[in-house]
């Protein structure tokens, strides 16, 4: 059985990872498979905490209510920042593979099939989001870090402004990468790009 705790954790990462669509207590009760009561309860705690906030769509008895990252909250970020790198120390194997990039990246982002599926898989899909002059570095490390790997490797590297470019066309698949992947490095760098864009 989910905790709060960890109840707030999983609202408090969908509003970070899966910022390009609006979420109501209906839209997080279907995606945590919660209430709606369970939800506005877990909510309004978040918002007394200054966590969130929430915004009153329409009126009367059945309003619909969006919500926010307090982004103003310095205590917000600190928290964001724990909950990715407790999904990070989850992907202990990820971490070890690209340990090497860690220095070199803003953050790194690993996604797709791997992540349920390791063994099926039939590659390994990450992001680096890195320092123009970072890159070409980054690309021969891949290179020396594929030659371990049964599975090859499929590598997007961009600047922080080319990712944030590509997610504000909207392109689905870096935004889907963000939504389902895990921040293997870089996750204070990861809320710092987030908060700003």
């Amino acid at each position: 059985m989910e905790t709060e705790e960890s109840n707030i954790k999983r609202i408090m990462l969908i509003l970070l990872k899966d910022f390009s669509r609006a979420h109501t207590i209906t839209s997080l009760a279907k995606d945590l498979k919660l209430t709606r009561v369970g939800i506005w309860k877990i909510l309004k705690k978040l918002e007394g905490n200054k966590y969130i906030a929430l915004r009153s769509v329409g009126s009367g008895k059945t309003n619909t209510y969006l919500m926010n990252i307090n982004w103003d909250n310095i205590i917000v970020e600190k928290a964001l920042v724990l909950y990715l790198t407790e999904e990070a120390a989850k992907q202990r194997r990820w971490r070890a593979n690209f340990a090497a990039l860690e220095q070199e990246v803003d953050f790194l982002i690993l996604y797709g099939s791997v992540l349920k599926f390791p063994k099926e898989a039939n590659d390994i899909d990450i992001i680096g989001v890195a320092k123009e002059k970072r890159l070409a570095k980054i690309n021969d490390m891949i290179s020396k870090i594929q030659q371990t790997q049964n599975k090859k490797i499929h590598s997007i590297n961009l600047t922080q402004k080319e990712f944030g470019q590509e997610l504000k066309k909207p392109n689905k698949a870096y935004l889907d990468a963000i939504r389902k992947g895990v921040v293997l490095f870089g996750q204070e760098n990861f809320i710092k790009f987030m908060k700003e864009l």
